[in-house]
């Protein structure tokens, strides 16, 4: 399944691309684009926050959090883009799922090293990754959607994300970058609760669509097998019928034919 699933996200990401850069098309796939800024932008802020930490240059550290925050901007850009030019897609749909756990992973696991509280965001989105991924993986024919909450949910965690560059810096911005992270926690909380809900909800429909095409398939054979019968019976009445048909005009004609012999031995008596 995830290897189907991945062969699609890389042809649509090609298609994407030749599209971009068409005059014609680029309007197409400006969304498209902006999300996918997101698979880029985590990569930056780690690499500039590798060489802070090493070279011990906060100003880099500084402009890791400014990109992050950039990167934040995107999902509400690309958003109002695709509603902008009608440009929604299911490869869009995949895309700006895939690149928003991508950034907030890849942020999570890079601003750990620098604030260990970002642990906590990081195992809790990697435990929404994994319901939906065990769910899907399940029960194939459930519709995996994002919840109300979960989309809330990336605002505080983004926000968090683009402040923990910024924590090192002084006391005041650690105390606000963690209360961030704190809040974000929370939403990330309720997300797993509503997903695990929605989830359930949309197994037991499943069920409930199986066990009504079970019953109606059985009422299917049922009704088939009761015409079956029907028509057996109405047969067999029917070859019973020609057979005693069959008796009585033979019958009929034996008694025919007695009458003529009679018939004919009377006439001869009388000749006589």
């Amino acid at each position: 399944m995830f290897k189907k699933y991945l062969i699609e996200f890389k042809n649509g990401t090609i298609v994407m691309f030749k599209e971009f850069f068409n005059k014609k098309t680029n309007k197409k796939q400006r969304a498209n684009m902006w999300s996918f800024l997101r698979l880029i932008i985590p990569l930056i802020t780690l690499i500039l926050s590798i060489i802070a930490s090493i070279l011990n240059i906060l100003p880099l550290l500084v402009a890791s959090g400014i990109i992050a925050g950039f990167g934040a901007l995107t999902d509400f850009f690309d958003g109002k883009s695709a509603r902008k030019h009608k440009s929604s897609s299911e490869y869009g749909k995949i895309l700006d799922q895939v690149t928003d756990k991508f950034y907030s992973l890849i942020m999570g696991i890079n601003l750990s090293f620098l604030n260990p509280i970002y642990i906590l965001p990081l195992s809790l989105e990697l435990t929404i990754s994994l319901i939906n991924i065990s769910y899907k993986s399940k029960y194939k024919n459930i519709d995996i959607k994002s919840s109300k909450i979960g989309k809330i949910k990336q605002w505080p965690l983004y926000l968090s994300l683009a402040l923990g560059y910024f924590s090192i810096l002084n006391n005041t911005l650690l105390t606000i970058s963690n209360i961030s992270v704190l809040l974000a926690s929370t939403f990330q909380v309720l997300t797993i609760n509503s997903y695990i809900k929605q989830n359930n909800n949309e197994i037991k429909k499943e069920k409930q669509l199986k066990n009504k095409i079970i019953i109606t398939s059985e009422e299917v054979t049922d009704k088939g097998k009761s015409k079956n019968l029907e028509n057996k019976i109405y047969n067999n009445i029917y070859e019973e019928s020609k057979k005693e048909q069959y008796v009585k005009l033979k019958n009929l004609l034996n008694e025919i034919k007695n009458l003529k012999e009679e018939d004919a031995k009377s006439i001869e008596k009388i000749k006589k």
